[in-house]
C-alpha cells in the first residue's frame, strides 16, 4: 500500500487491520478458511483445541442464554435502560444480559446442550457447589480481539449487602485477565482512527464511554494492567491515554503503568478528571462533554 507504505503478506495484513498477534491472525484466517489447525499440532495440542472449542461454544451460548433472559425480566430491564441509562444499540454491541435469580438455569439449560458440568467448571459458569456461579446479575461478556466471549462480568442489580457488587469468571484456559482487555473489540476502529487508546479502569465506564461517542475506550482488569494489556493496545496505537479513579489506588497503579509502557514504547499521558468526579461513569452522567475535555 503506498499511500501508507506498508506491505506484507496475509498474516501481517490481519495483525495490522485486526490488531492480532500472529498466532491469533492465523488462527482468525484458519476459522474464516475452515481449517482444523489442531490437526497440525501434536496430540496435547489438538486435546488443548478441542477443549477450548468446547468452552467458547458454551460461553457463546450462556451469552444468548442471558440476553434472552434480560428480554424477559421486567426487574433487569428497568435496571439496565432506566437506572444504568444504557440504550438498546449499546445494549445488542456490548451483548448485555442478566442471570436469573434460580441457582441452577443455566446449568439446566447447557446441559440439555450436551454439555456436561466438568466443562461448565472448565468454562468458569459453574460455582463450588457446581450450580450457576451468577445469579441475578447484569451480564457483560468478555471478549477476545476477534469478538469470541472467553467469561463473564456480572453486576448485582439489587442492594443486597451480603454479595460483591461484581462477580467476574476465574481464570480459565479461555480468560486470564493478566491479557485482557476489556472492549478492545468493539474499540479497535476508533483506536485506530483516533490514534490513541483511553484506557480505564471499570467495564461500565467502558460501555458509558461508547454509548456517547468516545469508541476508543477500554479497560484493564481493575488497576492491575500489565506488559500484554499494553502490547495489545500498541499494536493499534503507540499512543495510550490513562484514566484510573483518582483515589489512592488509581494513582499508585497510574505510577505502575509508566515504566511498564516505556519498556514496550508506548507514549503515556494521564487524564485528569475534575474535581469531585471519581470515575468516567459518574463524569458521563453529569455531563458527556466534560468526559470529552478530559480526554
Amino acid at each position: 500500500d503506498f499511500s501508507s507504505n506498508k506491505g506484507g503478506d496475509i498474516f501481517s495484513f490481519i495483525m495490522e487491520v485486526e490488531g492480532l498477534d500472529f498466532r491469533e491472525s492465523l488462527e482468525l484466517l484458519a476459522r474464516k478458511a475452515g481449517v482444523d489447525l489442531s490437526l497440525y499440532d501434536d496430540k496435547n495440542a489438538q486435546e488443548t483445541a478441542r477443549r477450548k472449542k468446547r468452552l467458547l461454544e458454551a460461553n457463546e451460548l450462556a451469552a444468548k442464554y442471558y440476553q434472552h433472559s434480560l428480554i424477559n425480566n421486567q426487574h433487569a430491564i428497568e435496571y439496565v435502560f432506566q437506572k444504568r441509562g444504557l440504550s438498546k444499540q449499546i445494549v445488542q454491541d456490548f451483548r448485555i444480559g442478566y442471570s436469573p435469580t434460580t441457582g441452577d438455569a443455566l446449568v439446566q439449560f447447557l446441559t440439555k446442550k450436551g454439555f456436561t458440568k466438568d466443562e461448565l467448571i472448565q468454562a468458569g459458569l459453574l460455582n463450588r457447589f457446581n450450580s450457576d456461579l451468577f445469579r441475578g446479575r447484569m451480564m457483560v461478556p468478555l471478549t477476545d480481539a476477534s469478538g469470541q466471549i472467553i467469561g463473564f462480568t456480572g453486576r448485582i442489580i439489587t442492594d443486597d449487602k451480603d454479595s460483591p457488587k461484581y462477580l467476574n469468571t476465574p481464570q480459565t484456559l479461555l480468560y486470564d485477565k493478566s491479557r485482557h482487555v476489556f472492549g478492545l473489540f468493539q474499540a479497535k476502529d476508533a483506536i485506530r482512527n483516533n490514534d490513541y487508546s483511553v484506557v480505564v479502569e471499570g467495564n461500565m465506564d467502558v460501555i458509558s464511554s461508547h454509548q456517547v461517542g468516545v469508541t476508543q475506550t477500554v479497560a484493564t482488569a481493575g488497576t492491575a494492567m500489565t506488559e500484554s494489556h499494553l502490547r495489545a493496545l500498541v499494536r493499534l496505537s503507540g499512543r495510550i491515554r490513562l484514566a484510573f479513579d483518582g483515589d489512592k489506588a488509581g494513582i499508585a497503579a497510574t505510577e505502575r503503568a509508566i515504566p511498564i509502557a516505556q519498556n514496550v514504547g508506548a507514549e503515556l499521558t494521564i487524564i485528569s478528571m475534575p474535581d469531585g468526579s471519581k470515575d468516567p461513569d459518574e463524569l458521563i452522567k453529569k455531563d458527556s462533554k466534560l468526559w470529552q475535555a478530559a480526554i
